[in-house]
C-alpha cells in the first residue's frame, strides 16, 4: 500500500470510529435510569442501591416464609443437604488426585 491509500483507509476508520462513538454514547444515554427516573425519588433511590435494596428484600422474604413451620423444616432440610452435598463433593474431588 502507498501512502495515500493509507491515509484515505485511515481516514475512514478515523470516520467510522466516530459514527460508533456517537452510536455508543446515544445507546448508553438511554439505559441511564438517572434521567428515565429523576421524577420519582424512590425508584432513583432503588436503581442506585440496587444490591442494598435486593438483599434487604430477600431478608424480608427470607423472614415472611420461615414463619411457616412447615416451610421452616424444608428449607432446614434443604441446606442440610446441599451442605452433605458439597462436603462429598470436595471428599470425591480429593480422592480423583
Amino acid at each position: 500500500m502507498n501512502k495515500s491509500e493509507l491515509t484515505a483507509r485511515r481516514a475512514a476508520l478515523i470516520e467510522q470510529c466516530a459514527e460508533q462513538r456517537v452510536g455508543l454514547a446515544y445507546e448508553l444515554d438511554a439505559l441511564r435510569p438517572s434521567k428515565a427516573l429523576a421524577g420519582n425519588p424512590l425508584a432513583g433511590y432503588v436503581a442506585a442501591n440496587r444490591k442494598l435494596v435486593l438483599g434487604a428484600a430477600g431478608a424480608v422474604l427470607g423472614l415472611v416464609l420461615m414463619r411457616r413451620k412447615r416451610l421452616a423444616g424444608v428449607a432446614t432440610s434443604a441446606l442440610s443437604v446441599w451442605k452433605m452435598a458439597r462436603g462429598a463433593l470436595g471428599l470425591v474431588a480429593q480422592l480423583r488426585r
